[in-house]
């Protein structure tokens, strides 16, 4: 199977659009429409399902999935290899993190990496923690910079723990303490980030771990508009010092009592399957950010 056309369906479908497809892989619409066409006349069964709402996989396309991806790159890690042997560093890097990571860790990382290995290509694509975990296991992404779960089946490398800190009112009655007792916000108008219509797996693990459930006055799945919230009183909510370091919002944060962090680092479905490239990120990553 041809696998140019296995990354043009992948890309059809990633994007949701043919069109979309062919800007990225460098090919015409009519290119990309013909490579499906043929791709499917291979297979015998029809692998996209194409309306007015984009491009998706059929059932039976998306049973296959996970082998078109693992074919794509096993594809890669091969030319890669190939190139290494020639003397040449390329290939692709597909990375999935958080927007606070992209804002705080990638861009020095990227600048060190570019350096060192110009051919390399990078792709970044941002999303909360439950999409990032999806969109490692199917083989989207090849390195996921995320929280760091107890039941992740990837191989993981932490990077830190990211404290979390109480955000309140400038005007709350507790702004200017040492500490904030978790406890606390039993007795608070609690603002609640979402992922995918759940409350943030970090989130709700740490008031948890004092019984209190994760069900807030008002929710949304952007932190940047809990914070907003914050700032004009409508309650008070709970966030790790990355996302903190990136805001302008007014508000206060104080640290949590007892101490609770979540642990930030890299994951990767095997490193005994990661390309060259992969690596090469991985280790630049450790020295960038001297872990």
């Amino acid at each position: 199977m041809d696998t140019a056309k296995v990354r043009a369906l992948l890309a059809a479908v990633d994007f949701g659009s043919i069109s979309k497809a062919a800007e990225a892989l460098g090919y015409t619409q009519s290119g990309v429409t013909h490579m499906m066409r043929t791709l499917e006349e291979e297979a015998g069964f029809p692998l996209l399902i194409r309306g007015n709402r984009g491009v998706k996989f059929t059932s039976d396309g998306e049973r296959l999935a996970p082998l078109f991806r693992e074919l794509s790159q096993t594809a890669d890690r091969l030319e890669q290899e190939l190139a290494l042997t020639r003397g040449v560093e390329e290939g692709i890097v597909k990375i999935g993190t958080y927007s606070s990571i992209s804002l705080h860790w990638i861009p020095q990382i990227l600048e060190a990496f570019q350096e060192r290995y110009p051919n390399i290509k990078v792709e970044l694509l941002e999303g909360n923690g439950q999409e990032i975990e999806e969109w490692l296991s199917s083989g989207r992404i090849d390195i996921a910079y995320t929280s760091l779960q107890p039941y992740f089946t990837f191989d993981t490398f932490k990077i830190l723990d990211d404290p979390m800190f109480a955000v309140l009112p400038k005007n709350h009655p507790r702004a200017h303490d040492k500490t904030y007792p978790i406890s606390e916000f039993k007795n608070e108008p609690f603002l609640v980030y979402v992922a995918n219509t759940k409350p943030d797996v970090d989130l709700a693990r740490a008031l948890n771990s004092v019984g209190i459930s994760a069900q807030g006055k008002f929710t949304s799945n952007f932190d940047m508009t809990i914070l907003a919230m914050v700032e004009h009183n409508l309650g008070v909510t709970m966030m790790p010092k990355l996302i903190l370091e990136g805001s302008h919002a007014d508000v206060a944060s104080v640290p949590i009592s007892p101490p609770i962090s979540r642990s930030l680092g890299m994951a990767v479905r095997s490193m005994a399957d990661a390309s060259p490239a992969m690596r090469r990120f991985m280790d630049c990553t450790r020295e960038v950010l001297g872990v």
